[in-house]
């Protein structure tokens, strides 16, 4: 639910400023009660609910607006699932402390890589650096087979990598675009 809301989040900031400056309300009161703003027309990506018979695609395609799926936060999310299961490809216990990091590690980078695919959020796979480093470092300092070493030193630099090209961002998100890379 993160990368489906974060664009709703701005969009209330961007309320919130908007009616501050113009005066008409204090800033608590906008924030506890809301407001109306005028001039509002219904967006033409959002659909009627009750058209998902007729217009299933469509539907589908409005209750994903805000996201994208570059190919670098996929394969990313690919490669932390592939994480969590590397220590059992090895043999390695579940408690085992370099199975821990694996888990940990692979988990963090899906749920990472996910959120990031919310446009809004797109910065945030920078944090997939970081993850990718501790994946292929953490495991040497643990123990455990040098071959579960070398599987983290390469999925942890492949991470790692991914997280630094730009995605394509498709949605506007008026005064907040400069800030989506």
């Amino acid at each position: 639910m993160i990368p489906l809301e974060v664009d709703e989040v701005i969009a209330m900031g961007q309320f919130m400023k908007k009616k501050y400056k113009e005066g008409e309300e204090s800033f608590w009161k906008l924030f506890w009660k809301g407001g109306t703003i005028g001039g509002g027309e219904k967006e033409e990506h959002a659909p009627e609910m009750m058209s998902l018979p007729e217009h299933p695609g469509k539907v589908f395609l409005a209750s994903i607006w805000g996201m994208s799926f570059p190919w670098t936060l996929v394969v990313s999310t690919l490669l932390g699932i592939a994480a969590v299961f590397t220590p059992g490809m090895f043999g390695i216990p579940i408690q085992d402390t370099v199975a821990d990091t694996f888990h940990l590690a692979g988990s963090l980078i899906v749920v990472v890589s996910v959120i990031c695919m919310g446009e809004p959020m797109r910065r945030g796979r920078y944090l997939n650096v970081l993850l990718g480093l501790v994946l292929a470092v953490a495991p040497w300092f643990v123990g455990g087979p040098i071959t579960l070493h070398i599987s983290g030193l390469v999925l942890g630099a492949l991470v790692a990598g991914l997280a630094l090209p730009l995605g394509k961002v498709t949605q506007q998100y008026a005064g907040w675009d400069e800030y989506i890379k």
